[in-house]
């Protein structure tokens, strides 16, 4: 075990947030890191231990975690399996969280520190117009949501007399190579430039004029793994949340054509249209693109996520988190999110997922 004996449980070690954060923590000596999943990693990480269970299930994780040290710190990386419906489940997303700690509990009395991933969706990023640049200490907005649910949760448990205090990090979209995941707007990018250039198209914005022009912000996953340790890890950052981005801004035109350059294909208009109905089809065509460039055989659908990339495109309004507070607590992370997003489709393409 590691001097301090602080051992971190990262609930969802297998998602995108999870893997990152596990390969970051493994790479920290005062860690011992254990990776709660259903099912094991595809490529683990040596120094992680991986521990399968259901999250829903306390009883099992409680049995799970029987054969490692005490756990210290959760970190929650977990959520019911995503969906693309504008509402997402609050009581089942509530009850996996609830269990994870008191699966913790049950194993001992040494659980310190827990904490959550929230997102934009906290300020209502995916609603319309939210004031920016968005503070932690501002109004929620009015939809039903999770993160709130949770953020409620873990008030009230750690005020109650627990030895355990949290946090909660809000990134904003996130930047990330993560072969597996589907769900990742620099790889959907990629496979829709990809199909215009097998279909002869150019390179159209499909979203509308204004998500063009708007300001936005992402957060690349190295940065946003680092920030979780060091908030979980310091008493002054304890019963708050923390805004996580690259702390740059861009615009999707400044991105587009170098993503049209990239494939080699002419610069479009915006030309607003729904990529779930425009791209339904076009399984063929993107088997043509993978027998043509030699890719890893893989359908469409495990590339790219089109309702995804929809609603991240249709924002017309500013993304702006205010990193004031993070800053305040000693948070300097950052990264160019323009030049990382060329370097994760590099990625993509050395390892002959897009073309």
């Amino acid at each position: 075990m590691p001097r301090d004996g602080m051992t971190a449980l990262v609930a969802g070690a297998t998602g995108a947030v999870g893997t990152a954060l596990t390969s970051h923590l493994a790479t920290r000596r005062r860690w011992t890191v254990l990776g709660l999943s259903r099912r094991p990693p595809a490529n683990p990480t040596p120094e992680v231990s991986y521990v399968t269970g259901d999250l829903a299930d306390p009883g099992s994780c409680t049995a799970a975690l029987s054969r490692y040290p005490p756990v210290t710190h959760i970190f929650y990386c977990a959520r019911v399996t995503h969906s693309d419906e504008p509402v997402e489940s609050v009581s089942e997303n509530l009850l996996l969280l609830e269990g994870v700690i008191e699966a913790a509990d049950r194993r001992s009395g040494e659980l310190r520190h827990v904490q959550i991933v929230q997102g934009g969706k906290n300020y209502g990023v995916h609603l319309g117009p939210f004031p920016t640049p968005a503070r932690e200490d501002q109004g929620r907005c009015a939809e039903e949501n999770f993160y709130h649910a949770q953020e409620d949760f873990l008030r009230g448990r750690s005020t109650a007399g627990s030895s355990w205090d949290w946090s909660a990090c809000r990134p904003n979209t996130l930047l990330h190579y993560s072969p597996r995941i589907a769900r990742n707007i620099v790889s959907t990018l990629g496979c829709y430039a990809a199909v215009c250039r097998e279909l002869g198209r150019p390179l159209d914005f499909p979203g509308p004029a204004g998500a063009y022009r708007s300001l936005t912000q992402v957060t690349t996953l190295q940065v946003l793994a680092s920030a979780m340790e060091t908030i979980a890890t310091s008493p002054a950052c304890a019963g708050k949340a923390f805004n996580v981005t690259n702390t740059d801004l861009f615009r999707w035109r400044a991105v587009w054509p170098e993503l049209a350059r990239h494939f080699g294909i002419p610069l479009g208009t915006v030309r607003p249209s729904l990529l779930a109905a425009t791209m339904a089809d076009n399984g063929d065509v993107w088997r043509r693109v993978c027998e043509r460039h030699n890719l890893r055989a893989s359908s469409m659908v495990d590339v790219a996520n089109w309702p995804f990339a929809d609603a991240t495109l249709e924002r017309y309004w500013d993304e702006i988190l205010c990193h004031n507070r993070a800053r305040r607590h000693g948070l300097d992370g950052w990264d160019d999110s323009f030049a990382r997003f060329f370097k994760i489709l590099g990625a993509y393409r050395s390892a002959r997922i897009l073309p």
